[in-house]
């Protein structure tokens, strides 16, 4: 599937944050390139980019991201960008598309979630044609009511798009899905003296070929100036909150705090592994405190491992942000969780057993970190019966597991805290056995 995206305009309501609106970055990531990774996200292969103000910086950009993701990137440069509007830097790309296949049409600084773009492919496009994405919630509060593109439906069908519409049903998200059609209809409305994509599609939808497709509920955002860059980044930092791994700790306590620090480090080039591998530092220094004797060791080893649980959600949180997920990096953060979770329950087990000199805290640390163990390899199996099931999952994970050992420590009862994750630990696994028992 090609995609075309246009990049052409100067963004001058922006121009204080990035001298070129595509390359402007948020969360770290220039948005002609969240533009790019969400389409290949939805199935997209190939791109053609129409640029126009600072040309040359965004091709190069472009040079370079193609390389990095290896997906072809053309560019072609629309000479009339600054003297026209939008319909002409879509002319501009005719001669790459205009072969008879439907190809996608996205915005630059448009943010949309690869979803609603699937969304769009699934509808199809009515023959000689084009199909619309239309956002039907009027109460969306990422959209300016007073610069967004209006839309009215009938059914399906767009009966009329623009602006200044004073009876409308939805919003033009800025995704569309077309047929070379579109480029007979832009040339049509420039014999008219109309130089914009909506004129196009407004004689598209006269001849009853502009498909209308809901896509209510899903995320997209038009960047256009400051206030809409703030909300644009505040919903994507919001987007990480609510995770349906997350545990009651994660939620509530791990996830405001993490993501915190995710908004400073996104802006940095430290990479997910490396958050990862950071964390698992810290954890084994919080496990080397654990054998030191005293409180004031104990609790600056519970202190530090909570840290770690906080800033171990960062990895996570930067890989969705900056487009960096891959199954080593969700592998290499699984591997040194458990790694943690062994070193930091023997620390506590020998702290426990150094301080009471009863073997019992032997017996309780095996039982904890058999237990912590066997709750993160049922995990999968027992999230994926909840799916299945369609019902609320109870999560109690490591999240529940390093706080407690930060209570504990904080309390001075390392022997009480390993008893207590020994019996909860393995309670669970056995609830978990009981639930599944009929998979």
């Amino acid at each position: 599937m090609k995609c075309l995206i246009l990049a052409a305009g100067k963004g001058s309501r922006l121009r204080r944050r990035a001298e070129s609106k595509p390359l402007l970055a948020l969360a770290g990531v220039p948005l002609i390139e969240r533009a790019i990774r969400s389409a290949r996200e939805a199935g997209a292969d190939r791109f053609v980019v129409v640029t126009g103000h600072r040309a040359q910086a965004v091709q190069d950009f472009l040079h370079g991201l193609s390389a990095r993701l290896s997906v072809p990137i053309e560019t072609v440069h629309n000479p009339d960008w600054e003297h026209s509007e939008n319909g002409r830097s879509v002319l501009a790309a005719r001669t790459r598309l205009d072969d008879g296949e439907s190809f996608l049409l996205l915005m630059a600084d448009h943010l949309v979630e690869p979803a609603l773009i699937g969304d769009l492919l699934a509808a199809g496009v009515p023959q000689g044609g084009l199909a619309l994405a239309v956002d039907g919630d009027l109460a969306n509060p990422l959209v300016d009511p007073d610069d967004v593109t209006r839309v009215r439906r009938d059914g399906e069908r767009i009966v009329a798009i623009g602006k200044g519409l004073a009876t409308y049903d939805g919003f033009d998200t800025g995704v569309f899905l077309c047929t070379p059609a579109l480029f007979d209809a832009l040339e049509r409305a420039g014999e008219e003296g109309e130089s914009s994509l909506s004129a196009a599609v407004h004689r598209l939808a006269a001849e009853g070929q502009a498909r209308a497709v809901e896509v209510r509920g899903r995320f997209w955002c038009d960047v256009d100036d400051e206030a809409a860059l703030a909300r644009a980044e505040q919903a994507l930092f919001d987007r990480l909150r609510g995770k349906t791994a997350d545990g009651p700790v994660a939620r509530w306590f791990n996830r405001p705090l993490s993501i915190r620090l995710s908004r400073w480090l996104v802006r940095t080039a430290v990479t997910p592994n490396q958050v990862s591998l950071f964390s698992f530092a810290l954890s084994l220094l919080a496990a080397g405190l654990f054998f030191l004797p005293g409180w004031a060791a104990l609790a600056a080893a519970g202190v530090l491992a909570q840290l770690a649980s906080i800033l171990d959600g960062c990895d996570g949180e930067i890989a969705r942000l900056k487009f960096r997920q891959s199954d080593y990096g969700g592998w290499l953060d699984a591997v040194l969780d458990r790694y943690a979770d062994a070193f930091l329950l023997f620390g506590l087990t020998w702290h426990a057993w150094r301080e009471t000199a009863w073997d019992g805290a032997l017996v309780a640390g095996f039982l904890a970190i058999i237990g912590s163990f066997l709750l993160s390899y049922t995990a999968d199996k027992y999230d994926g019966r909840m799916r299945a099931r369609g019902g609320a999952r109870f999560r109690l994970g490591r999240d529940v597991r390093v706080f407690v050992i930060l209570v504990g420590a904080l309390l001075d009862q390392a022997l009480a805290v390993l008893w207590l994750i020994a019996l909860v630990m393995n309670a669970e696994t056995l609830r978990r056995l009981l639930v599944c028992r009929d998979a």
